[in-house]
């Protein structure tokens, strides 16, 4: 079954984030959108790292794609629009976009995998736990 949230979070640009012409240094971006996910999360009642009986929960990146189509400068406000999908599964897939105004600055796709994290053995990924994809849902409805 699929389950789709929207999410938005505004952020003015910081000198700290651009270069020497004043534009925002490329890696930048995907640190706003990955701020965007966290802030996502929490609004749900969730965190990056989640406990659970069984071992601590988690959703590493496997994937991630970025197309650049406008640059933003120096105090610009962004807004940042992530448009989260659980795929089933083991997967959430948030393509995002960021904005300057109406101007779409950065568009891509940001994939994760729910993994569970035990100590002395590698991740390993294993089904959406159906309290996650609710919260995340119920999130997104509220937006």
């Amino acid at each position: 079954m699929t389950h789709t949230s929207n999410y938005e979070l505004l952020r003015e640009v910081a000198f700290s984030d651009t270069d020497m012409a004043g534009l925002v240094h490329f890696p930048n971006y995907l640190r706003y959108v990955e701020d965007t996910e966290y802030s996502f999360l929490r609004s749900a009642g969730l965190d990056v790292i989640l406990d659970a009986p069984e071992g601590k929960l988690g959703f590493p990146r496997t994937h991630i794609e970025c197309d650049y189509a406008h640059p933003a400068r120096y105090r610009d406000q962004l807004r940042i629009a992530l448009y989260t999908t659980i795929v089933g599964g083991k997967t959430i897939e948030h393509r995002f976009q960021i904005y300057t105004g109406e101007k779409v600055v950065v568009r891509g796709l940001l994939t994760t995998a729910c993994c569970r994290f035990l100590p002395d053995k590698d991740p390993y990924a294993i089904p959406i736990p159906d309290f996650i994809i609710d919260k995340l849902v119920a999130a997104g409805a509220n937006q």
